[in-house]
């Protein structure tokens, strides 16, 4: 599952629109839409933040999920497009679980 159907399945679980997270976000539709649409990059920290607090769920959890996205970009244009989000969204979770 990727950063973006994860988030849309997020914000259907709460009942929200884009046009609603967004603004309880204080950034555009658009930019939700180019985010669940994997258009966009996956969002930095700051409005991870954001948008947990506007779902209600737990922060890291979105982060895990961006960062993990993130990471799949990056190695994609590495020329490693084998794995899976889920194995990275696992593998950023035990790199933030030692940092602790």
């Amino acid at each position: 599952m990727t950063f973006g159907s994860w988030l849309s399945d997020q914000r259907d679980t709460v009942g929200l629109t884009q046009r609603a997270l967004a603004k309880r976000c204080g950034i555009t539709a658009g930019y939700i839409a180019t985010i669940e649409g994997d258009i966009a990059e996956p969002p930095p920290a700051k409005t991870c933040k954001v948008i947990a607090r506007a779902i209600g769920i737990a922060w890291e959890d979105v982060w895990q999920r961006s960062l993990a996205a993130r990471l799949r970009r990056w190695l994609r244009r590495q020329g490693h497009s084998g794995i899976p989000e889920e194995e990275l969204v696992e593998f950023v979770k035990k790199i933030m679980s030692t940092g602790r």
